[in-house]
């Protein structure tokens, strides 16, 4: 007699040939894979709630800092980037075009008693390769009375070459709105800068057009500089008036340019009687 354990108790019973227990071993077998295959499941599922509760819940694992003394963070030198480098100086330029600079200061003034009273505007455009103009505009050329329109024009690398008094004066009305229906034969006449040519013009705006008289003076002999502009009235402006406009412009203190300074102090030494010395400064509204 041999001694076992069964699923009853303890006891004693005789013993089985080898031959006659498989069916029992297949059974205990079976059982053994179907608890296996339950803990499996059970760990699969604590480990999905674990990630769940993560994810959902927002929990972030706790990290324990390593024993000792930290660890010391090297210094990080960026390699050289000429290209991009090149590329943000470039777009830090300004660009090859006319643009408005409201931040610009004024260089110049009008010392001219019949332009007191007149509503009055003063506008600086720059260009990326150096150019500058100074637009002054007194009065309305949209209703009757006096109107002046001057610029001064600082050339730089986008000066365009030589050309006619009637080319110049087409593109600077047309930055404004103005268009130029016709042009007379230029005559010159003395101004304290040198020598201006003088012309009657059919200007057009809005539908509106007036007679004017245009003007352009050349100082390029002694700065890069060009002054252009027109006059309009209800009687024609004749040309020693215009030189007197053009005698009674005057340089601001704080006017920075040398070569602009010393075309000015020359000027001053040619001033004209005829022209009167006005002492009241005319500077254009918000200038």
């Amino acid at each position: 007699m041999a001694f076992t354990a069964s699923g009853d108790g303890h006891g004693y019973s005789r013993e089985v040939p080898r031959e006659a227990r498989g069916g029992n071993g297949r059974r205990v077998r079976g059982r053994l894979t179907r608890r296996l295959s339950l803990l499996s499941f059970g760990l699969t599922a604590v480990a999905f709630a674990g990630i769940a509760a993560v994810t959902f819940l927002d929990i972030e694992p706790t990290v324990t800092a390593p024993s000792g003394a930290g660890h010391q963070i090297e210094a990080y030198t960026a390699p050289a980037t000429p290209a991009i480098d090149a590329l943000g100086e470039r777009l830090a330029q300004k660009p090859d075009i006319w643009t408005v600079t409201p931040d610009a200061a004024p260089l110049f003034r009008m010392r001219s008693l019949e332009l007191v009273d007149l509503p009055a505007n003063y506008e600086v455009r720059e260009h990326g390769r150096g150019g500058r103009l100074d637009l002054m505009s007194f009065g309305d050329f949209d209703q009757p009375g006096l109107h002046l329109h001057m610029v001064v024009y600082r050339m730089g690398g986008e000066a365009p070459p030589p050309s006619t008094l009637f080319v110049d004066l087409a593109r600077r009305a047309a930055e404004t709105g103005v268009g130029v229906a016709g042009i007379g034969t230029p005559v010159v006449h003395d101004t304290k800068f040198g020598t201006a040519e003088i012309a009657g013009v059919a200007l057009s705006h809005a539908g509106r057009e007036r007679l004017c008289q245009a003007f352009r003076l050349d100082m390029t002999a002694q700065a890069p500089y060009q002054m252009l502009g027109w006059t309009c009235d209800d009687v024609p402006v004749s040309a020693p008036e215009i030189a007197c406009f053009i005698d009674h412009m005057a340089l601001v203190d704080t006017a920075s340019d040398p070569r602009l300074a010393a075309l000015f102090d020359t000027a001053s030494k040619r001033q004209r009687p005829e022209c009167g010395g006005v002492p009241i400064p005319v500077p254009p509204k918000d200038a």
